[in-house]
């Protein structure tokens, strides 16, 4: 090897391991001062791009967890109001089936007090139920929570409307109207044969039911839309209707003459009694009688056949009687309901086969009796029972909304649980591409500090080392 002394190759060997140690031990200790593996893009390019993302889908499971904790804080809000309003609806039950029975009007008139005060804690319970200031029993409320990082993961909340002018029944009056574009005032019971063709209901469409079908078939094409038209469609079985004009053959009825569902009646010449008489064996034959209005209708709230026999020739004169047996069946031409709160709104039903009739609409709509809780009294025993038949329909009702609501909470839960495991193994993730090795980076960083020693000690040998070749000059 040559002996020069204008370029000393050894001290610049020297000066760059030097310079490569210190960059080492540079980041060995921004790695632990920082905890990160990747401080920059220069760290791992491809790395950042990942733990960028990652931390952005975590960010939004952290935030979609808190929403959907904010849905089940709603819907406990919701419910816990419902638990109240089943409790005082009960007791308002409990009234009315005593107020049904024999009372005198002073006894009437304590237990109506009782109810409307029941009736005006419900009112006071739903228009002060309320979620971020928002009311929501009154029927407006809707919300969409998002419960992921990405578009359109969502879950929407609905309450139905349980004001006291929304719960209840509505009894039809008997009128007629062609099917075409008639508009159908809320919770009218409806009697048609006709088929529901290319139907709408609230805009929706109905799937085509063949005229020859029965109601059963018609509800299930209503119920297949309910989410979207929110109308919900049932059968009550429905027997012959007797008006008090027709009342005199019903006394002709004698004991025997009367059946219903194979439960022998005991005939009257005033309705009032005789829903009286077929409400009394009602957990024999299954069957509930209103008195209308002076009009006997009967239900089986199953949506099962009611089977009524008249065994004599003055039955004839009743709609749907015959002399002799005959069966009214629910599945042929029962009563069916469109199931919607009682109120301002209304539903629209279209169908683009004119010419079938529907009982219960008066040209394009009808004003129903206001059965609503509002408006129930148990000032009489007629009242009484129609209000029974009103808190249990509400019961119902609410029953329902609070199974929807109960589902709606377990299926945030089970969501939660998920995006907390989901973001777990998301930070784990992330953690092997960006967090430092604490371990891997002081054994780095105890390394970079011995070679710097050594190669400090090195440069400075290498820049002595030139002075070796003046001894070739003496």
């Amino acid at each position: 090897m040559a002996q020069v002394i204008n370029t000393n190759v050894m001290s610049l060997n020297a000066q760059r391991n030097l310079n490569s140690t210190s960059a080492a031990m540079s980041t060995a200790l921004q790695r632990l001062s920082s905890g990160l593996r990747i401080n920059s893009a220069r760290d791992d390019a491809a790395g950042l791009a990942i733990a960028t993302r990652m931390t952005t889908q975590i960010g939004g499971l952290s935030t979609a967890i808190r929403n959907a904790n904010d849905g089940i804080s709603i819907a406990q809000t919701a419910e816990g109001a419902m638990v109240e309003m089943t409790r005082s609806l009960n007791r308002m039950h409990d009234l009315s089936v005593q107020a049904a029975s024999y009372n005198t009007s002073t006894d009437r008139a304590s237990i109506n007090n009782e109810v409307q005060q029941l009736n005006a804690e419900l009112s006071r319970i739903v228009s002060q139920t309320r979620y971020n200031g928002e009311q929501l029993l009154t029927g407006g409320f809707s919300a969409s929570i998002q419960v992921g990082a990405e578009v359109n993961e969502t879950i929407s909340i609905n309450v139905s409307n349980l004001s006291t002018t929304g719960m209840g029944v509505a009894t039809n009056y008997s009128a007629t109207a062609a099917l075409d574009d008639a508009t159908l005032a809320t919770r009218l019971q409806l009697q048609f044969a006709g088929a529901l063709a290319t139907s709408t209901v609230n805009g929706i469409a109905v799937s085509d039911v063949a005229a020859n079908s029965n109601s059963i078939n018609k509800i299930d094409a209503v119920n297949a839309g309910t989410s979207s038209h929110g109308v919900t469609a049932f059968s009550y079985g429905n027997s012959a209707v007797a008006t008090a004009a027709s009342a005199a053959p019903v006394a002709a009825l004698g004991k025997g003459d009367f059946v219903v569902n194979g439960i022998q009646i005991d005939g009257s010449a005033n309705i009032g009694d005789l829903v009286t008489n077929i409400n009394n064996k009602v957990g024999e034959h299954g069957v509930t009688a209103v008195n209308a209005g002076g009009t006997l209708v009967m239900f089986n709230r199953d949506g099962e056949a009611i089977e009524v026999t008249a065994n004599t020739a003055d039955a004839a004169t009743l709609s749907g009687f015959a002399q002799g047996s005959t069966a009214v069946d629910a599945g042929a031409n029962g009563l069916i309901v469109l199931n919607q709160n009682l109120g301002s709104n209304t539903v629209n039903y279209n169908a683009a086969t004119t010419g079938q009739a529907l009982s219960g609409v008066s040209g394009a709509s009808t004003a129903l009796t206001d059965a609503s809780v509002a408006s129930m009294t148990v000032n009489t025993s007629a009242d009484a029972s129609l209000a029974m038949l009103a808190f249990k329909q509400s019961i119902e009702q609410i029953n329902s909304d609070r199974s929807i609501l109960g589902a709606k909470m377990n299926r945030f839960d089970s969501l939660v649980r998920n995006l907390d495991n989901v973001r777990e193994n998301l930070s784990a993730a992330r953690s092997r591409i960006q967090d430092a090795d604490f371990a891997a980076e002081t054994a780095a960083l105890t390394r970079a500090q011995i070679l710097q020693q050594a190669g400090t000690a090195m440069v400075s040998q290498a820049n002595s080392m030139p002075q070796s070749v003046l001894s070739l000059l003496q």
